[in-house]
């Protein structure tokens, strides 16, 4: 096993949906406590997620009840890295118009077919059937997309970082191989939640966002701990000195994880990893 879990961790990482709490959901008290045990003891606690740097993100620490902020965020799959102790952020360039034009064009019978939801992230916020949980998405972030249903170059009106489909997890392998047909030598297709996929450049993930922060900040892999629950956790999990899955995480993630909570996510399975094998064990 990579790490030792009866180490004190300086930097850990962690998915937000599914991982700390269910989507739109509060942060579990007994995550929070071992959140703040750790922040004292000097660990620097991070957001590992698919979403776009925004400003929810920036203050969820005290929306959540802490008493302090995240350190760093990884947002955008890896595509972006923000360091709050040097008020930096890095980011990838945004695909171009004429490059999503050229995925959605390629894309767009299956969409009709079967009804897919789509939207881009990263300053875009137009979408293509607005129905089932990219509605539910949008109204738990307290905004709506702009409807460019069947309107290619009206939804490709601004560059963005990424594409997410979401369709009937029935669909999701038959979507898959088609888009990586064309696609496969210039992007990745990565499961985020059954039925929703994301689509961004090649050789950016949660793992190498990690790794990024990490040397920013003169921290040895080996001293970090990561938690995730899906697909695009994976890397994450792989690269951090021990990578951790929630209990309610993909059969494939728990493959690549080193360990599995005892609890959900629902059950604060963060919160309890950290004190039945972390802080309790000093």
């Amino acid at each position: 096993m990579r790490g030792d879990k009866n180490s004190m961790y300086k930097i850990l990482a962690a998915d937000i949906d599914m991982t700390l709490t269910s989507k739109g959901s509060a942060l579990p008290k007994i995550t929070c406590d071992a959140f703040e045990e750790l922040h004292k003891q000097g660990a620097l606690i991070g957001l590992a997620t698919g979403r776009a740097l925004e400003p929810r993100l920036y203050k969820m620490g005290r929306d959540w009840g802490l008493s302090f902020e995240f350190d760093f965020i990884i947002g955008m799959n890896g595509g972006q890295v923000y360091n709050r102790q040097k008020d930096s952020t890095w980011s990838i360039e945004k695909l171009s118009t004429d490059t999503m034009k050229e995925i959605l064009n390629y894309t767009m019978p299956y969409i009709d077919k079967y009804k897919i939801a789509v939207n881009a992230e990263g300053g875009n916020t137009n979408a293509m059937n607005i129905t089932g949980e990219l509605l539910a998405s949008a109204r738990r972030h307290g905004f709506m997309f702009v409807d460019k249903t069947g309107d290619i170059d009206g939804f490709c009106d601004k560059p963005a970082f990424k594409f997410l489909f979401r369709m009937e997890p029935a669909f999701e392998q038959e979507f898959r191989e088609y888009f990586l047909k064309k696609f496969g030598d210039r992007f990745q297709i990565i499961s985020t939640f059954p039925g929703t996929v994301e689509v961004f450049q090649k050789g950016v993930n949660k793992g190498s966002g990690l790794q990024r922060y990490a040397a920013d900040m003169g921290v040895d892999m080996k001293d970090t701990i990561a938690f995730g629950d899906n697909e695009n956790d994976n890397t994450l999990l792989e690269d951090a000195g021990l990578g951790v899955c929630l209990k309610n995480g993909a059969d494939g993630t728990k493959a690549v994880a080193d360990v599995i909570t005892e609890y959900t996510c629902d059950e604060g399975g963060v919160g309890h990893f950290l004190f039945d094998h972390i802080l309790n064990q000093k």
